[in-house]
Parts: structure tokens; sequence; C-alpha cells
């Protein structure tokens, strides 16, 4: 068994060797692109999610941040580096299952680490190993720091980055165990956490409350808890709008309009009447609520003035009295159709009496 595991070692070794060869890593310095800000300014700490790659086939992700492993040494890298413009960054993976034998490994890394490579055992990452207590720099025998305590089911790892300065420290379910120092101040360096065997995790970047209380009240959660979304651009111009689809409008359900229950004047109303040669204004009743023309002077010409009165507004105000569309002309000689715009009340549809039987319709852009 010590041999396979020796020859197993040494495989994943050179594998992580020829990986970064072919794939070097990010080594630069740097914050947050304008793109990735603005992301994270909308979505806050749920920007940050761990997505397998096309190597990691023993891993399944849900929510983002919970993690599935099956089998097998498997990293995986945030999508987001730390935004490197406070001094102290902080996240923590929660241990939902771990087996017994199971190694998880939690830390920071460069973009590009290698996906088959336990975190802390190749270049340029450091992690903390839960099944020996020991945190790794960059290589399998180089344990920068030993006996921290191993972690098991239900344990919670914290890491924190010193951007500034370029040093990291370990928790140990809310009390730090240890910290170090790294060259990588200013680097771009990202969350990662591996592990080579079955096992559940969950990982918190600032989504929900830390259990190292420093995190809570330095704030030194990735990002806010919640974003800030912008509202919806508002749209001033509608050219080009194109009307996908609309839904039938109350007239056109009812056959008229809806009456209006207030008994209040108001502005811009429009109404069209209807009126036969023989009849007149006067025969037109007026409804309790809404009232209706008591006084008008028709003419035949296109345009003409008229002045009325209305329950409630003085006499003699002005208004015009202009030709309707041609949808909706009249239909024989003997009947006229005018549009008025007036100020006050709208006339009722109802409000009629005799056999002339004058249709009103109208409209209001309240």
């Amino acid at each position: 068994m010590a041999k396979l595991a020796g020859s197993r070692a040494r495989k994943n070794y050179i594998y992580a060797r020829h990986y970064i060869e072919a794939h070097p890593m990010d080594e630069s310095e740097g914050r947050l692109s304008n793109h990735d800000l603005e992301y994270v300014i909308e979505n806050g700490a749920n920007a940050w999610e761990f997505v397998p790659s096309e190597d990691n086939t023993g891993v399944t992700v849900h929510n983002c941040t919970d993690i599935e492993f099956s089998q097998g040494e498997n990293s995986l890298v945030a999508n987001l580096q730390f935004p490197n413009e406070q001094r102290v960054y902080y996240y923590e993976v929660r241990l939902d299952s771990v087996p017994e034998g199971t190694n998880v490994a939690v830390g920071v890394a460069m973009r590009g680490y290698p996906p088959l490579r336990m975190a802390g055992w190749a270049d340029n990452s450091v992690a903390y190993h839960t099944i020996d207590g020991t945190a790794y720099y960059a290589h399998p025998l180089h344990a920068c720091r030993k006996a921290l305590g191993s972690a098991h089911t239900s344990d919670t790892v914290g890491v924190g980055w010193r951007p500034f300065s370029g040093k990291m420290f370990f928790a140990i379910n809310g009390v730090i165990v240890c910290h170090i120092r790294t060259p990588w101040a200013h680097k771009r360096m990202y969350p990662v956490v591996s592990a080579d065997g079955p096992c559940s995790l969950s990982v918190n970047v600032g989504a929900r409350a830390f259990v190292l209380a420093h995190g809570n009240m330095r704030h030194w959660g990735l990002a806010s808890t919640e974003g800030s979304r912008p509202p919806p651009p508002m749209y001033h111009n509608m050219d080009g709008t194109v009307l996908l689809a609309s839904t039938p409008s109350l007239a056109d359900d009812l056959g008229h309009p809806p009456s209006y229950e207030s008994s209040t004047s108001a502005l811009g109303r429009h109404a069209t009447i209807s009126i036969d040669d023989d009849s007149d204004l006067s025969d037109i009743d007026q409804d309790s609520r809404f009232g209706v023309l008591d006084n008008a002077e028709v003419e035949d010409a296109g345009s003409a003035e008229f002045s009325y009165g209305y329950s409630g507004i003085s006499h003699g105000s002005r208004g015009h009295l202009l030709d309707t569309s041609p949808e909706i002309a009249p239909t024989s000689s003997s009947q006229r159709r005018y549009s008025i715009s007036s100020l006050g009340i709208p006339f009722h549809p109802e409000s009629s009496r005799r056999n002339s039987t004058p249709s009103m319709h109208f409209f209001s852009p309240f």
C-alpha cells in the first residue's frame, strides 16, 4: 500500500508540474476589472462561485458555492479574485460531510491552478489540510505550519488574506490558529477548495454571517451580503419600439368606456357626441354625477367655438368643436358628429332621453 501511495503521489506531482508548464499561471498584480467590479456591485457576495473545469469530472456544484466531491484529487478555484481594495478579506468553508480518510484543503491560489492537484501542493498556492492539521506552501513536502489541529464534519475552516502585505491566516471554528507570510502582495489571488475523496462542503464568502466574529464586525467579507442592482433604464424615446403583446381594454370588453365615480372636475377630458339634425343639445339630460352640456352653439363649419355651462363650473367657458377622424365619421348626411374638447368631467354615456338617443364616447389621459 505504501508503494502504491508513493506511486500515486509521484504521478500527481508530475502531472502538476507538466500542467503548470503547459498552462502558465496568472502572476500579475491588480484589482477586479471594471466589468467584474460592476458584476460584484450588482450581486454582492453572490458574485463568487465555483465552476468545475472539464477535468473535474468527480465534482458537482449546487447553488454556486455548495460543492460535492466524489473521488480523486480535485481543486476548484473561484471565478473571481479577491478585490484587493481593503486590508483584509476572509471566507469560510463549512465541512458538511467529510468521511474518515478524506482530506480537504482550503486556501488561496493563483488563476490557472492545476484542477487535479490538492491546493498547497503546487506552485503559487497555500492551503490548510484537514487530515493532518498542516498548512502547506506550494509543495507537498513544504509544511509551513504544523499541528494546527485537524478538522472534521461540521467544523468550519476560515481563510484570511491581506492583499497589501501578502500575509494570510487560517481559522478553525472561529479561532485563528496561524499566520503565514507570502511574497504575493498585491497579486491576483483566488479562493481555492480541494478534496481527495467523497465529501460535501459549503463555501461562504460573505453571503451569510461568519463563525469568526471579527469577520462580521470588521466586514471582512469579499463583498456586501446583498448587491445593489440598479433600476431598469427609463425609456424616453419610443422610436423603434415593437409592441409584442397587449391586453384588451375595458372599453373593448364592455362596449363603452368605464364611468368615473368621482364628482370632482378634471382637466383634459374629451367627448364625442352624435347629434341628429332634428335634435338639440338641450335634449340631453344632466346626469346627477357627471352633468352634460346645457347650452351650445353648433355650426356646420369644420371648426367652431361654443359656450357651455356645467354643474359646478361657471358658464361662459370656451372650448373648440372639431370634426372627428374618418373612422368615426357620420354614417348618413342627416347626422353630424363632433369632437368636443372641454374643461370638465366627461359626459355620461347613458345620459339621454326621447328617441334621439345621442351616443357619447370619451377618453381621459389621467
